[in-house]
């Protein structure tokens, strides 16, 4: 039973991933074909256009470095976002009249233009000499794809008499702050045991290479023996815990994370029992 529903957790954890990277999908890109009226005063979201600043911008045949530039555009040349590919944007643009190119051009090329006058028109703001204009990373379709919330995870590591292993699920509320669900699996020789928890994690310095972070969170815990002589219990108990570690950033979506855990788990007899835990582990934002 716990080692179907560790099986459960698992799949439930890339179907969220699945879905929740179709939905980035979508919203960054609106529709993929030209907008075209269903019904009578119902029209689909047109495509995002963008608005090149740079003096130039290399648009590339596929979605990676690896592929070749095939077409250079110019400065005030428009481009339009039909779908995202991790990091890397599907284009087209209107080369002539009767010629029009399709390529893929990286986030960070795109996070330097502006989002069209058409769909955003200039703002006006106190103080300064000319009406502004919205970066495209900026823009609602685009603004987490810059600066990825939910994220996703596994851990491995060991507590004095187990070995561990576990998947975890989060989201930002702000670049410090961070919400964090945590479900681990720990086999032992004499005993298997579940846990599922919820946390609240703390990044004082979110932008260090290596960022150091604190968790507090409380949860459940099932525990079940193998042998029939083990003196552990079949049991389902409460229990808080304090995580402390740090994260390596390998790159905008993805680190790498090594993390000491202290479980008090109050149990139903009289006296408590304490577990502490050494895990590293990868996690990416989606």
């Amino acid at each position: 039973m716990i080692l179907n529903r560790g099986i459960i957790t698992a799949f439930l954890a890339l179907l969220m991933c699945s879905a929740l990277s179709w939905a980035q999908t979508a919203d960054t890109a609106g529709a993929n074909e030209p907008a075209k009226t269903s019904k009578p005063g119902k029209r689909r979201a047109e495509n995002l256009r963008v608005e090149i600043i740079e003096p130039f911008l290399e648009i590339r045949t596929g979605p990676g470095r690896n592929y070749p530039i095939f077409y250079v555009a110019q400065r005030s040349e428009e481009l339009e976002i039909q779908k995202r590919r991790n990091d890397w944007y599907q284009v087209g643009l209107q080369v002539n009249q009767n010629r029009r190119k399709t390529g893929w051009i990286h986030r960070e090329a795109l996070g330097r233009t502006l989002v069209s006058k058409s769909q955003e028109p200039p703002v006006i703001v106190a103080g300064e000499p000319a009406p502004v204009r919205m970066n495209a990373k900026e823009h609602p379709r685009l603004i987490h794809a810059f600066n990825p919330r939910a994220y996703l995870g596994f851990t491995f590591g060991r507590s004095s008499t187990s070995d561990l292993a576990g998947l975890l699920a989060g989201y930002n509320l702000t670049d410090k702050l961070a919400i964090e669900l945590q479900a681990n699996e720990l086999l032992g020789q004499s005993f298997q045991s579940t846990s599922f928890s919820g946390n609240l994690s703390l990044t004082p310095f979110d932008r260090w290479l290596v960022a150091p972070f604190f968790q507090v969170g409380m949860g459940s815990i099932d525990n079940k023996a193998r042998v029939t002589t083990s003196q552990q219990n079949d049991a389902s108990d409460k229990f808080f815990q304090s995580n402390a570690g740090a994260s390596l950033l390998l790159s905008k979506r993805y680190r790498i994370r090594l993390e000491y855990r202290h479980i008090n788990i109050i149990q139903s007899r009289n006296e408590n029992r304490e577990i502490e835990t050494w895990q590293i582990g990868f996690i990416g934002y989606l």
